[in-house]
């Protein structure tokens, strides 16, 4: 009796070999799928938890812009250029209420904030908001560190509602809606509004905040 032991061909061997080949790059692409899934994801998750805390941080400006009696240097607002300006109240250690300079920027690709120490007179606040809106130089002015809100922004914007007018960004037009006469007084800030892009999207994101001036 005899027997005959048969092994795989060369051919078979190169087939088995080709399928363990697709096999592998098939499960490595789906693998990178998935990572390149997960991370743009957890990239996107993070742009929104910028836009929540910058969304929440103006609003809790907007809402401490003050009583327009006290608005001694015109309205509190400045639209510019990836940058918006304010004049809030900020109560120090002891409760008493004093105003301080704010201004949101794009730096870079960042949304930054930043905030000056108390202001204690008048003339201060004049020449500190005057020179904050002839495009002085913000670290001087401020002398802190910006407080980065978010990061991967393509652009920053701003908008004031007078009573009885229309959201503009015009500030000249914001000023003179302000100074017209009405029954009351002056005319009322009722809301404003601040819009951020994202870096990789053409739609702003908008908060607006109501003042509560009415």
């Amino acid at each position: 009796m005899s027997s005959e032991t048969r092994g795989f061909t060369l051919i078979e061997v190169m087939v088995a070999l080709l399928l363990m080949a697709l096999m592998s790059v098939l499960s490595w692409r789906a693998l990178d799928s998935m990572v390149r899934t997960r991370e743009a994801l957890e990239l996107r998750g993070q742009q929104f938890d910028g836009v929540r805390t910058l969304f929440a941080q103006w609003e809790t400006d907007c809402h401490d812009l003050g009583s327009p009696d006290g608005w001694v240097a015109g309205v509190p607002l400045h639209f510019d250029n990836n940058r918006v300006d304010l004049i809030r109240s900020r109560a120090d250690g002891s409760g008493a209420q004093h105003p301080v300079l704010v201004t949101y920027r794009r730096y870079g690709a960042s949304i930054q904030r930043l905030e000056s120490p108390p202001i204690s007179g008048r003339a201060e606040l004049l020449q500190s908001w005057a020179t904050l809106q002839e495009g002085g130089d913000l670290d001087t002015l401020y002398a802190v560190s910006p407080v980065v809100l978010m990061t991967r922004s393509g652009g920053l914007g701003g908008q004031g509602f007078m009573d009885g007018a229309d959201w503009t960004d015009d500030n000249d037009l914001l000023t003179t809606q302000w100074l017209q006469p009405k029954a009351f007084g002056n005319a009322l800030l009722m809301g404003a509004a601040l819009s951020v892009t994202l870096l990789d999207a053409g739609t702003p994101l908008r908060k607006v905040c109501v003042t509560g001036q009415n």
